[in-house]
């Protein structure tokens, strides 16, 4: 009797169809190298191709080599069966906060994004250019995920809970732009917090400031909007085309899309017109059910979504981006719009389309699988405003570059 090999990642096992060499005798014909990995039979959900079907994706040198159905499985070094499963793009996560043990925000990346099916996490300013060479040394540098940065304008960054922009002199253009061309490799734009616990009255001048830096550099802005000094109007004036409005849906008349008389306000949609994108930026304050329904049904769809997953977010409401992917499919987006906000979108948002956010062949093979559980779960948003869900997304496996990675296998 044949016995059935596995794929083992700590707790997750999946099974492994064959190895190269058990089939080899049965009359492979493929003369060149063989594939490192293919996985068979999954519904494979690529909106950058406008591609969702059954295939099988091969993998060869940390690429995407083929997609395809009914690969032959003696083609490959390894087979893993994922049949059942969604295989998507590695999934992006355009906010989430690093820098564990130095800022007050930051988290283990690992754990929450590639262990929970994100390969790519952009780390929205928790460093400023005073501690950005430490946080690449110790997270860019060091994580099993790629992590990209957007780089916080305040010198002093997320380091302590004191609003960073409240003392102008953390405001420093040129200190800023030094930094953001020596790490032009993993800097993806420029984050200023508009909030006035954040800002005091300098929000105009950080967001002027930064938009110099990103001009520069030929980078976006990512602006965190919530309960700022200035009206909203004339920070999103501020914003060119391509810049990024984050905490976009959170409760009504707090700053985001969603003004006081619960529709999308005259400005949000002037901005949105002329190119600005709209990030939900889920994160511990800035998410409500009611303001991304009332988005939704007026057609205003986010340009993104991300988690903004840190110390006070993990735990809940937004836990991580799967959980936050999932509330959207409860408001009645469907699966392909989530998948595209989650890997196409924030790829497009840091003008990495043409490396991530698709499966095309010649791309990293950053590749995620995913199940679609259906069930009764209890959602809630930053509100805590409870729904209950029939399906969630869950994290069965994600690949970096070719290199497998599940939640029990990182750090």
């Amino acid at each position: 009797m044949k016995r059935r090999a596995f794929l083992q990642l700590g707790m997750v096992t999946l099974p492994l169809i064959s190895a190269v060499g058990n089939q080899r005798a049965q009359g492979q014909t493929r003369e060149s190298e063989p594939f490192d990995l293919i996985l068979k039979g999954g519904r494979v959900l690529d909106p950058s191709q406008s591609l969702d079907a059954a295939n099988d994706v091969a993998v060869s040198d940390g690429k995407v080599a083929v997609i395809a159905p009914d690969l032959n499985s003696a083609e490959a070094k390894q087979t893993v069966d994922v049949r059942g499963y969604l295989v998507t793009p590695g999934l992006i996560d355009l906010h989430v906060h690093g820098f564990q043990g130095v800022s007050h925000a930051g988290i283990p990346l690992d754990p929450y994004c590639i262990g929970r099916g994100v390969t790519t996490a952009v780390d929205a300013g928790t460093s400023g250019a005073d501690s950005f060479s430490g946080f690449r040394r110790y997270v860019i540098d060091t994580s099993s995920t790629r992590v990209l940065a957007f780089l916080n304008i305040s010198r002093v960054g997320l380091i302590s809970p004191v609003g960073e922009l409240i003392d102008r002199r953390m405001i420093d253009r040129s200190v800023a732009l030094r930094i953001a061309q020596e790490h032009a490799d993993v800097i993806v734009g420029i984050k200023v917090r508009c909030s006035h616990f954040v800002t005091g009255t300098n929000d105009l001048e950080a967001v002027q400031l930064a938009r110099s830096v990103g001009d520069a550099i030929g980078k976006p802005l990512m602006i965190h909007v919530g309960f700022p000094h200035s009206p909203i109007e004339k920070i999103l004036q501020l914003a060119r085309p391509g810049d990024i409005v984050t905490h976009a849906f959170r409760g009504p008349g707090e700053g985001g899309v969603i003004g006081p008389d619960r529709r999308v306000s005259d400005y949000v949609r002037a901005a949105a017109k002329r190119g600005v994108l709209f990030d939900v930026g889920h994160g511990s304050g800035s998410f409500s059910f009611e303001a991304a329904e009332a988005a939704l049904q007026e057609g205003f769809l986010p340009s993104s979504i991300s988690s903004d997953i840190h110390t006070s977010s993990i735990l809940g409401p937004a836990f991580d981006l799967l959980t936050t992917l999932s509330k959207f499919l409860l408001l009645g987006m469907s699966l392909e719009k989530v998948i595209e906000l989650s890997t196409l979108g924030p790829a497009r948002a840091i003008l990495r389309a043409e490396t991530f956010g698709s499966l095309q062949p010649g791309r990293p093979a950053d590749i995620t699988v995913l199940a679609q559980v259906h069930g009764k779960f209890n959602l809630v948003d930053s509100k805590k405003k409870q729904r209950v869900a029939t399906q969630k997304l869950v994290p069965i496996l994600a690949l970096r570059e070719g290199k497998a990675f599940s939640r029990f296998n990182t750090r």
